[in-house]
């Protein structure tokens, strides 16, 4: 781990002085443009209708996603959205998002839709306090030959949470304690399976369905475990199995406490990691592990400058406590 930490330093420069960012914005994907990238703060809030975020999956967009972080919990006060991204007859154009899913950092949800235009658009957004605000695509308006998907402008106008909204969230309604401001219900979110009844799924999947379900959480696990890596997040030794949590705990809190002493850890963690680049192969599977090769590039985002960085890795997964881990990992 020690390597892949000195060699996160060299790639990354260290400078004499970070600039912390005053939030941090993620996408599942993107498109770049002009040697720069669409996704990016600024260009979400630019007032510009040629740019923005252009999400860039293989398929129609769906499940594509964006989300803003903010510096202290707040109650978002309204979102502006201009639907889709006028790039001019440089670059291919670009469809209109339909349906998204708003989640929030206590796990509540809600839904809207947006109209296919290219006007400003202000749906109504739940008055939860959060530390941030995702947006998930669940469907797109199809166009013939469009093959991405994305909004020009997406602003976020909030205030940080007050005392009082504190306390009116933790006011007992009907008996029943509300966890939402201003008299919003809370969103019941969908009762999770218990391990008994996930394995009775598993059994009735087909062959081809199991490693389609493994390959999607493979997918979700590796976009976490890349962006802790760069960012220097606490849970990035956490992704490792017990026999290696330890031994990666203590040289990741090292490596840590130096950037601290330096005064650089924040360029580090308001970098932003985009693992669309990347491929994945499994060669053995069963229900608790699975072998696979990581091949291909994925691009981190630091001081408005896009970099990919290649990975071809064989790594083993056990699941520990329902939860995939890393047992080892050989690179090459």
């Amino acid at each position: 781990m020690l390597r892949k930490f000195i060699f996160l330093i060299c790639f990354m420069a260290l400078p004499s002085i970070a600039v912390a960012q005053p939030f941090h914005v993620r996408a599942s994907s993107f498109v770049p443009m002009e040697n720069e990238t669409v996704f990016d703060s600024r260009y979400l809030t630019d007032s510009n209708s040629s740019t923005g975020w252009i999400e860039n999956s293989e398929g129609s967009g769906s499940g594509e996603w964006v989300q803003f972080f903010f510096p202290a919990q707040v109650i978002v006060d309204s979102v502006q959205i201009v639907n889709g991204v006028d790039g001019g007859p440089d670059i291919d154009e670009v469809g209109r998002i339909k349906d998204v899913s708003v989640a929030f950092s206590g796990g509540q949800r809600q839904e809207f839709t947006l109209m296919d235009s290219a006007q400003k658009q202000s749906p109504r957004i739940r008055k939860f306090p959060t530390t941030s605000l995702g947006f998930n695509v669940r469907s797109v308006y199809k166009q013939k030959s469009v093959e991405h998907a994305g909004f020009a402008e997406v602003v976020i106008k909030y205030h940080r949470i007050t005392p009082e909204e504190i306390k009116a969230a933790a006011v007992p309604k009907n008996g029943k304690l509300d966890t939402a401001v201003a008299g919003e219900a809370v969103v019941v979110k969908p009762r999770k399976m218990s391990a008994e009844e996930k394995k009775v799924l598993y059994d009735k999947m087909s062959k081809l369905e199991k490693k389609q379900v493994v390959l999607d959480e493979m997918k979700v696990f590796f976009d976490k475990f890349y962006t802790y890596f760069v960012t220097i997040n606490e849970e990035y030794p956490r992704m490792y199995t017990q026999d290696n949590f330890l031994l990666e705990s203590s040289t990741f809190e090292n490596f840590r406490a130096m950037l601290e002493k330096r005064k650089v850890l924040d360029k580090y963690q308001s970098a932003v990691v985009s693992t669309s680049g990347l491929r994945f192969s499994i060669r053995t599977q069963t229900p608790t592990q699975v072998e696979l090769w990581v091949k291909g590039e994925y691009t981190v985002i630091y001081d408005m400058k896009s970099h990919q960085v290649t990975e071809n890795a064989l790594f083993h997964l056990k699941k520990e406590y329902g939860e995939w881990k890393v047992k080892n990992k050989t690179e090459f």
